[in-house]
C-alpha cells in the first residue's frame, strides 16, 4: 500500500498539480491520499483546490468536466494537462482528508485558543468572500482528525493531543510516546518538513527538522536545533513497536527555505516515508496572489520558500 501525503495546499493550485506532474513523471502508484489539512488560505485559487481535493475524496463523474477546466487553465504544456487530469482521475474515492485552521476559519469556525496574523486573517476574510457555497459545505463537512486503524495511522493537523487548538509551539515540541494514540501520525500546520521517532523513554529526531538555521523559529522544536540539517528530501525508515510523528511540509506555501512544493509518499511494504520536492511557477503564482489584492508577504513568501 503506497500512500501520498499532501498537506498545506493552501490554494496554491500551481503548486498542488505539480504534485501530480511529479508523481506522473516517476511513475508512482498511489493506493490512498491523506490531507491533513488546509485546503484553503493564503493563496488566491480556493475554490479551484477544494473542487479537486473534493473529486480526490468523493470520485464523483460530475466533477470531472471541472476538474478538466481548471487544469486547462493552468500555464503549462497540453500534454503535462492532459497527464496531470488523468492522474488526479485515478485518485477519485482514494483520499482521506480532514480540516484545517484555514479552512475552519473561513467558515466562521476560528480556533478558540490561537490568533491568526495579520496577512492570514486578511487572506481568509478574502476567501470566505470568494469561496463558493459547495465548498464552504465541504469544508464544513471535515472532521478534525481521522484514523486508519488497520494501518496505524492517524490523521491530524496538529496535534492529536488538542486537535482544534492549532498551536504551533505544541507540534512535536511537547508531544510525548503517550500522547501519539497512533504507530503513525501525519501532520501539517508548521509547514516544515520533519520527521520524530518517539519511544517510551525518549523522543529522538529519526529525520531532522531541516530548516536553515537563519530561518529557524525559536519558539519551535528547540530540542532539534543540533540536529538541523538542509535537505529538499529525506528517507525515514519505520519501525514495529515505535511511535512516529510525520509532518510533510506544506505544498503551497512552504517554510523551510525552499520554493517547491513539498509532498511525501508512505510506503507499507518497505515500511519507508520518503519527502519529496516538486518545482512550479511560483512568479505566476505571486502574481496571481497580487492581482486578488491579497497581503504582498503572501506572495514574497511562495517564491522565497519561507
Amino acid at each position: 500500500m503506497r500512500f501520498l501525503i499532501i498537506a498545506d495546499i493552501h490554494s496554491n493550485l500551481e503548486a498542488l498539480v505539480s504534485v501530480f506532474s511529479d508523481l506522473h513523471n516517476n511513475n508512482e502508484k498511489i493506493d490512498k491520499v491523506l490531507i491533513p489539512g488546509d485546503i484553503v488560505g493564503y493563496g488566491a485559487n480556493p475554490n479551484e483546490c477544494c473542487a479537486i481535493v473534493r473529486f480526490l475524496k468523493s470520485g464523483k463523474s460530475s466533477l470531472k468536466n471541472e476538474i478538466q477546466a481548471i487544469v486547462q487553465e493552468i500555464d503549462i504544456d497540453d500534454n503535462d494537462k492532459k497527464n496531470i487530469t488523468d492522474y488526479i482521475f485515478s485518485l477519485g474515492k482514494k483520499t482521506v482528508v480532514i480540516a484545517g485552521n484555514h479552512d475552519r476559519e473561513v467558515i466562521g469556525q476560528p480556533s478558540l485558543c490561537s490568533i491568526m496574523a495579520s496577512s492570514a486573517g486578511n487572506a481568509a476574510r478574502w476567501t470566505t468572500k470568494v469561496l463558493q457555497k459547495v465548498n464552504a459545505r465541504f469544508l464544513n463537512s471535515l472532521w478534525l482528525r481521522k484514523k486508519l486503524r488497520r494501518f496505524g495511522i492517524e490523521l491530524v493537523h496538529s496535534t492529536p493531543v488538542y486537535p482544534q487548538g492549532y498551536l504551533y509551539l505544541k507540534n512535536a515540541s511537547t508531544l510525548k510516546y503517550e500522547l501519539l494514540y497512533s504507530s503513525i501520525t501525519f501532520a501539517g500546520h508548521t509547514h516544515k518538513p520533519a520527521a520524530y521517532l518517539y519511544t517510551k523513554q525518549k523522543r529522538d529526531v529519526s529525520a531532522s527538522v531541516f530548516i536553515p538555521a537563519d530561518q529557524f523559529d525559536n519558539r519551535l522544536m528547540l530540542v532539534e536545533r543540533e540536529s538541523m540539517e538542509r535537505l529538499e528530501e529525506f528517507d525515514v525508515s519505520l519501525n514495529p513497536g515505535q511511535r512516529y510523528y510525520i509532518n510533510s511540509g506544506s505544498v503551497g506555501q512552504p517554510r523551510d527555505g525552499t520554493p517547491k512544493a513539498s509532498y511525501m509518499i508512505y510506503d507499507t511494504h518497505t515500511q519507508k516515508v520518503s519527502l519529496r520536492k516538486s518545482e512550479y511557477n511560483t512568479e505566476i503564482v505571486k502574481a496571481k496572489i497580487l492581482k486578488a489584492s491579497l497581503p504582498f508577504d503572501l506572495a514574497d513568501r511562495v517564491v522565497k520558500g519561507i
